[in-house]
Parts: structure tokens; C-alpha cells; sequence
């Protein structure tokens, strides 16, 4: 069985919880880190074991206050990768992407990212 992944928040790294068994999958928090790739080395890493033997139904959560564009690339490979299980595992993928109520910008970045890898997306605002 594939372990859990928790990774505790920083003041520019995000909070991680994926829990296979519990069907959670959730990045929120800031993600302004200096080294990207060391950061999000161990979620790609997880994400491609979870790829073996995915869920049937994943609901993909992510909620960030404050991010940069190259953590934005790194969420890009993620889709990429919950594509992939989508169309070669058969498995139901859904984005939920949160935004600061009025935060256009934010909410664009959310449709574009998963227009861009073709999967489906709920915006939500995110509350308080």
C-alpha cells in the first residue's frame, strides 16, 4: 500500500497531504520556493507510484493563497500526470482549484491550467 504523503507548510512551501486510502489529494498554502524541483521532487515522485494503482475517482485539490510561475509549472507537470491517469487508467479526474473571491488572475491561472491539459476543473472561491 502506498504510504501517505504529509509535507508541513513553510512560509514559502506549500502543505501536502495525499492519502491514497482516504481518496485526499491536497496542495495548499504558499508556494514561492526558492529550489521548485526540490520541493515538488517528492509529490512527482508519489504521484508516479500512485499512477500504478490509482483510484477509480480522484478529486485533486488544489488551494493556494500565494504562488509563483515556476510552482505553477511544477502544478502543470502534476495535471499532467492525473491526465495520464485518467486516459490510460480509466480512472475520474477532477481539478478543484480555489481563488481569492475577485482574484481574476488566479481564477484565469485555474481554467488555464486545466484547459491546457484537458481535464476537468471546479473553481471555487475560497473561504474564509
Amino acid at each position: 500500500m502506498l504510504e501517505r504523503l504529509y509535507i508541513e507548510a513553510t512560509e514559502t512551501t506549500p502543505r501536502v497531504f495525499f492519502d491514497k486510502e482516504e481518496s485526499k489529494f491536497i496542495i495548499s498554502g504558499r508556494s514561492l520556493p526558492e529550489d521548485t524541483e526540490s520541493v515538488y521532487e517528492p509529490i512527482m515522485d508519489w504521484l508516479n507510484e500512485f499512477e500504478q494503482d490509482p483510484n477509480p475517482e480522484i478529486e485533486f485539490e488544489i488551494n493556494f493563497d500565494y504562488y509563483n510561475s515556476t510552482s505553477l509549472k511544477k502544478v502543470v507537470d502534476i495535471l499532467v500526470i492525473l491526465k495520464r491517469i485518467e486516459t490510460e487508467k480509466n480512472s475520474k479526474v477532477v481539478v478543484v482549484w480555489y481563488y481569492e473571491d475577485g482574484d481574476e488572475s488566479s481564477y484565469e491561472n485555474g481554467e488555464d491550467l486545466c484547459y491546457a491539459v484537458d481535464l476537468p476543473i471546479k473553481l471555487k472561491v475560497r473561504e474564509e
